[in-house]
């Protein structure tokens, strides 16, 4: 299996890391038109000023980090930089995925989106 992966690492058109797990969790959250569709998702990215473009690279290029591994409920943080942006949002997840806020951490401000 290694030597599979080594021999296909040198294709840049393969994206390996599809199956990892912080993309399945990203793959998930892109999934979830029901958490995307909760007035707080509009209202952090009418507050922080997202696009529909960075908000879909904030659920595709991001870094996951696990808040509390095997915990119930989930939390993960994801976080994305690049020269653009740098931002940050927290999400728990049961059966459903449920956003618990969004930062801009080049602009920090607050957002009542309660």
């Amino acid at each position: 299996m290694i030597l599979v992966y080594v021999l296909f690492l040198r294709d840049d058109s393969r994206d390996l890391d599809i199956w990892t797990p912080s993309q399945r969790i990203l793959e998930e959250i892109r999934g979830d038109s029901v958490m995307q569709a909760t007035e707080r998702y509009a209202c952090f990215q009418s507050c922080i000023r997202l696009t529909n473009e960075q908000m879909l690279q904030l659920w595709t290029d991001s870094e996951v980090e696990s808040l509390n591994p095997g915990g119930d409920p989930y939390r993960y943080k994801i976080s994305l930089q690049t020269d653009d942006l740098n931002l940050e949002a927290e999400l728990e997840r049961r059966k459903r995925y449920t956003l618990l806020f969004i930062q801009d951490l080049n602009d920090p401000k607050t957002c009542d989106c309660d």
